[in-house]
C-alpha cells in the first residue's frame, strides 16, 4: 500500500482519501507534476534510453514505489509527458503572437510562431520525435503515436478555426493542420541535420505560401458547396 493511502494517525485508510485516484489531493497533484517534469527532463536530456524509472524518480525527488503508484505503466507516463509538452507549446504560441482574424493570416502566424518555438526548443523537438519512434517501434504502444499526432492536429486545427461549432470548418482546420505538420516535421529534421538556418528560413516561407494557397482552395470549395 502507498503512503498516500494510509491514515496519518492509525494506519487505516481515511474516509477523505478512500476511493480517490492518484493525484486527487493537492499534494498528490504536486507529486504527479514533479514526476512528469522529471520524465520530461530525462527524455529531453538523454532520450528514450535515459527514461528509466530510477532516473525519473531521482529527478522528481520521489521513491520508486510512489512513481509506480501514480503511473502504472511507461505508456501512461509518456502520455502524461506528451500532454504536458502540448500544453507548454500552446502557452508559448499564445504568448508569442496574437493570432489575426483572417484564417490565412492565422495559418501564417502559426507557422512563424511554430518556427520560433522550434528554434529555441531543440531538445524538446528531438524528444518528441523519439517519443513517436518509440511508440511505432514498440508492439502494443502504437496507439500512443496516433494519440500524439491527433493531439498535434487538433492543436493546430483549433487555432486555425477557434470556433469549432461548424463541422466543415473543423474538417478544413484539421486538413490544413495535417499539411502544416508534414512540412514542419520535415523542416525540423532537415534544419537540425544540415544546420543551414538560411535554407530553413526559405523552407518556412515556402510552407507558408503552400498552406495559404491550400486553405484558400479548401475555403473556395466550401463556399461552392454551400
Amino acid at each position: 500500500m502507498s503512503e498516500a493511502a494510509r491514515s496519518t494517525t492509525d494506519g487505516s485508510t481515511s474516509a477523505s482519501t478512500r476511493g480517490r485516484p492518484p493525484g486527487a489531493t493537492r499534494k498528490g497533484l504536486e507529486t504527479r507534476v514533479r514526476i512528469i517534469k522529471g520524465a520530461r527532463e530525462a527524455l529531453e536530456e538523454g532520450g528514450m534510453e535515459a527514461l528509466t524509472t530510477r532516473r525519473i524518480a531521482a529527478s522528481a525527488g520521489v521513491k520508486l514505489a510512489t512513481l509506480h503508484y501514480y503511473f502504472d505503466s511507461k505508456e501512461s507516463l509518456l502520455l502524461a509527458v506528451l500532454e504536458d509538452l502540448i500544453a507548454d507549446m500552446e502557452v508559448a504560441y499564445r504568448q508569442d503572437v496574437a493570432l489575426p482574424e483572417a484564417p490565412e493570416d492565422r495559418v501564417e502566424a502559426l507557422i512563424r510562431a511554430s518556427w520560433r518555438y522550434i528554434q529555441r526548443t531543440r531538445d524538446k523537438q528531438i524528444a518528441q520525435t523519439e517519443l513517436t519512434l518509440y511508440a511505432l517501434r514498440t508492439k502494443g504502444s502504437e496507439w500512443l503515436a496516433a494519440r500524439q499526432y491527433n493531439a498535434y492536429i487538433d492543436f493546430y486545427g483549433n487555432l486555425v478555426f477557434e470556433d469549432d461549432s461548424d463541422q466543415e470548418l473543423r474538417r478544413i482546420g484539421r486538413a490544413v493542420a495535417r499539411q502544416m505538420l508534414i512540412g514542419i516535421d520535415g523542416i525540423i529534421l532537415q534544419s537540425y541535420a544540415l544546420q543551414d538556418l538560411s535554407a530553413s528560413n526559405d523552407d518556412i516561407e515556402a510552407l507558408i505560401i503552400a498552406m495559404r494557397g491550400y486553405l484558400r482552395r479548401l475555403m473556395a470549395e466550401h463556399g461552392r458547396a454551400r
